[in-house]
């Protein structure tokens, strides 16, 4: 990545603690995966889930975290932000990018799926 490059996934102020909480606890050494995320009652975006890395994945670096992202979802999603919410009936992880997947895209909230 040169320097005016920018990264591929980004982490929201707060991300990147609330990542580390759920891995600790969790005792989950894996990667990261950006993918798709079908909840089943409207259109698809995206989610996070451990994982390993895989053939043709690409593998991002973020403030000590290891986040791999398939060629099909860059492609589709492009650059990917990652923010931390904990609201009043919203609490988990929104996933935006540079290039919606959905209408509903940056709205739902998602769980790290183990």
């Amino acid at each position: 990545m040169t320097p005016n490059e920018t990264p591929i996934v980004t982490l929201e102020p707060g991300a990147g603690s609330a990542i580390r909480s759920f891995i600790g606890e969790n005792n989950a050494g894996r990667p990261l995966r950006v993918d798709l995320d079908f909840s089943g009652c409207c259109d698809p975006g995206l989610g996070l889930g451990l994982d390993e890395v895989r053939e043709g994945d690409l593998v991002v670096e973020t403030e000590g975290l290891t986040f791999v992202v398939s060629s099909e979802t860059r492609e589709l999603a492009g650059r990917i932000s990652v923010a931390y919410v904990d609201e009043a009936g919203k609490k988990g992880f929104v996933l935006k990018s540079s290039r919606p997947v959905s209408e509903w895209a940056g709205f739902g909230v998602c769980q790290i799926k183990m």
